[in-house]
Order: structure tokens, then C-alpha cells, then sequence
């Protein structure tokens, strides 16, 4: 983002102090407190139902997320003269949730637990156009991605490493998947996302710690622009399995952050095991597998091949996990 971008702050009823970078954006000091300048190249009724979502939770006493202002004239999406789009939203001083530390941790869970809990708005038939997806076919649709890429490994001569160990456990993750969508289909996933679809129960779509901010002011939430009517227990998926892959799935902290979610929020039978399904589902393995699909054979990053390797070792500690949630 370059510095004509801040021309666009003369667009809004502010008055700015001062300036400084971001990352891709700009942090200002305004009269009416911080703010954030970034670039906009998305949907403007997509910006609006985001914003529709952040002000319910404002009035629902969640007060720290990134609302988005209205310039002058009564628009969230700003440009400049060479018609780029910006938005201005409030902003807050805090450090990204640490996924070492477990105080951080305790923190963002509950936040989240929070949001869910406020996270409920009758929508519209146009609102509605923002739900998730048929899980079952999205599983599915992964299924077939990592049978095209076995395929593709084993059609290549001279393998490097990635490719080996990819085909070595292959059939233990592959089973884990298949089994995964089968059991999904016999589950009650889908009267649960009918549930929370019929409830109006809104998700953050990519709670992680990036996304968490932690300062002198409590936790701040930011960057719904993936919110959208589903079951809520997806965020926390995403948000659990991240922190303990990130912590050898160390059971003791995978429990107490359920405890934690569960002292604000409470989880349902039907969303445990729903948890615990998505959770059986090796997701890493076939974000690896796509990564690869997707970049230069010729040349596969180490940090790759550890990645494996760590998943793979880790496969012990997290079926024991997922034993206990059963």
C-alpha cells in the first residue's frame, strides 16, 4: 500500500494526528481513537452484511472488533483517484494471541466462546446467501484431490523425498479421510447445520491467532470478512486443531481448552461429535498435498518434508485425543 493511499482519510469525518505502517495498511491516531486504513478489492454487499454482523455484536457488549466506518458520504468502500478501493475500520494496540502461551490461549477461546454465544441474527434471503458449504461434499471433493496427486507421485520417475514419505503414509491418512466422510454422513451433521442455520447462528470463519489481538484494552477480534451463517463448533475446529498441531496435540491443554470454550458457551452432544469428526479428518495432510499439487516439483521446500514428518509422528498423540472425545 503506498502513501496516496492516505488522501482517502479526506474522505471521512475525521481528524488524523497521526500515521504509521501496518502491515499492508496504514494505523492511524484519529479524534475519534485509532483506525485502520487498508486496501479493498471485494464485494461492497459483502462489506455490508460483515458489517451488519459486527454491529450486532457491539450491541451485544462485544465492543472490540474491527467496525467499519462510513465515509462522508454514507459509503463503507472509499477510492482514490485511480478509483483503488479502501475501508477504514476502528483499531486496537494488542499482540497477536501467542500459541505457546497458554494465558493467550485461555483468552482467545473464551473469546470466542463469547462471540458464538451473541453470534445469532435473523437473516434475510439475501443474508443467507452467506452460509458454509455441504461439508460432506467438501470432504469429499479433498477425497479426490489426494487420490490425484498419489496418482500423479507414482506416475513420477526418480521421487525426491517429499514424494516418498507422501506415499509411505498415504494409506493410513487416506483411510482416516474415508472414514472421516463416512461417518460424518452417518452422524447428525446434518440436522445440526440445519439447527444452526434455522437458529441464525453466525461464525467468525477464520478464528486463528492472527486474527486475535491481546493489549492494556482486553481482547480484540478482527478480519470477519469469512463470517458467515454456520455451526459455530467449525471455528473452534480450525482454532483447536491449529494450537495443538502446533503443540504435539499435548491432551492435557486440548482439554482444558474445551473446559474453557465450555464456561461461556456450552457444547452440545451433537456439536462434540461433530467436533470430534472434523477433527478425525486429516486436514493438514491434504493442505500438504495441495501445496505440493499446486507448486514447482522441480524444487519441494524442506520445511515441507519436516511438516510431513512431524504429522506423521504425531499420529499417536493425536489418536488418543480423539479417543477421549469419543
Amino acid at each position: 500500500m503506498n502513501d496516496r493511499g492516505l488522501k482517502v482519510l479526506e474522505q471521512y469525518d475525521l481528524k488524523v494526528a497521526a500515521t504509521r505502517r501496518g502491515r499492508g495498511s496504514y494505523i492511524c491516531e484519529t479524534d475519534k481513537g485509532k483506525k485502520l486504513l487498508t486496501e479493498f478489492s471485494g464485494s461492497a454487499k459483502r462489506l455490508a452484511f460483515q458489517n451488519k454482523v459486527l454491529a450486532l455484536l457491539k450491541e451485544n457488549g462485544v465492543s472490540n472488533v474491527d467496525y467499519i466506518l462510513e465515509n462522508m458520504e454514507g459509503n463503507l468502500v472509499s477510492y482514490d483517484r485511480d478509483e483503488n478501493g479502501y475501508v477504514v475500520k476502528d483499531w486496537f494496540e494488542g499482540k497477536e494471541c501467542d500459541t505457546k502461551n497458554e494465558e493467550d490461549i485461555a483468552i482467545a477461546i473464551k473469546n470466542l466462546a463469547m462471540i458464538h454465544k451473541v453470534m445469532r441474527m435473523e437473516g434475510t434471503e439475501e443474508d443467507m446467501i452467506y452460509q458454509g458449504g455441504d461439508l460432506v461434499e467438501e470432504l469429499e471433493r479433498h477425497n479426490q484431490e489426494l487420490k490425484k496427486v498419489r496418482a500423479f507421485m507414482r506416475s513420477r520417475r526418480g521421487k525426491n523425498a517429499f514424494e516418498s514419505k507422501f506415499l509411505e503414509s498415504f494409506p493410513v491418512f487416506f483411510e482416516q479421510a474415508e472414514d472421516s466422510v463416512r461417518r460424518i454422513k452417518e452422524s447428525t451433521y446434518e440436522k445440526l447445520r440445519q439447527e444452526s442455520l434455522n437458529k441464525g447462528q453466525l461464525i467468525h470463519g477464520c478464528y486463528n491467532q492472527h486474527q486475535i489481538l491481546i493489549g492494556r484494552d482486553g481482547v480484540s477480534t478482527t478480519n470477519f470478512d469469512k463470517c458467515r451463517y454456520d455451526i459455530p463448533v467449525t471455528d473452534l475446529y480450525q482454532f483447536l486443531r491449529k494450537i495443538l498441531e502446533k503443540q504435539d496435540w499435548n491432551i492435557a491443554l486440548g482439554m482444558k481448552m474445551l473446559g474453557e470454550y465450555g464456561s461461556v458457551r456450552r457444547i452440545s452432544d451433537m456439536e462434540m461429535e461433530h467436533l470430534m469428526l472434523r477433527l478425525y479428518y486429516p486436514e493438514k495432510f491434504w493442505k500438504l498435498a495441495n501445496q505440493y499439487y499446486n507448486m514447482n516439483k522441480a524444487w519441494i521446500p524442506q520445511k515441507n518434508v519436516e511438516k510431513l514428518e512431524i504429522l506423521m509422528k504425531q499420529q499417536d498423540q493425536r489418536n488418543c485425543f480423539l479417543k477421549i472425545l469419543e
